[in-house]
């Protein structure tokens, strides 16, 4: 459990009033890693949600030489594992410490039902959910480009 107001902060969180987030942090962790530490799997099923409180972490994408490219760094207030929010839950990319530093990981079962008794709740975690994958694939059609 975390307090509520570690989630205010964040922008996925800070539409929701204080029951909300008492709910949601109350599943919520502060998770520590090191330089290099892995967090998340591309491939795995997606367990946790999570945001970057401190540090940064890598975000990689598997290419289908068996390489693996870093797609963006990911610093504070950045969302990744919203494969947890969204079937079949499997990871599309595997995430890595850049450095030491802390994420906040919500449990995805809990956060799905919250979510689902209220769907306001829900509305606002979906809402602000595609807007990260919005970005996301902004930012992937930018690196495409420069790399032509």
């Amino acid at each position: 459990m975390i307090p509520q107001d570690m989630l205010r902060h964040h922008a996925h969180f800070s539409t929701m009033n204080l029951d909300q987030l008492q709910k949601v942090a109350a599943i919520s962790n502060l998770r520590t890693f090191d330089d290099q530490e892995l967090l998340l799997r591309e491939g795995n099923r997606a367990r946790v949600f999570c945001l970057v409180h401190e540090g940064s972490v890598d975000l990689l994408y598997q290419l289908g030489d068996g390489r693996e490219v870093i797609a963006e760094m990911l610093t504070r207030g950045d969302a990744f594992g919203w494969s947890a929010m969204i079937e079949p839950h499997i990871l599309t990319a595997t995430c890595r410490g850049n450095g030491p530093g802390a994420v906040i990981e919500i449990e995805v079962e809990g956060l799905r039902e919250i979510c689902e008794a209220d769907s306001n709740c829900g509305f606002r975690l979906q809402r602000e959910v595609s807007r990260t994958l919005r970005n996301r694939l902004s930012s992937l059609r930018v690196q495409i480009a420069a790399s032509m």
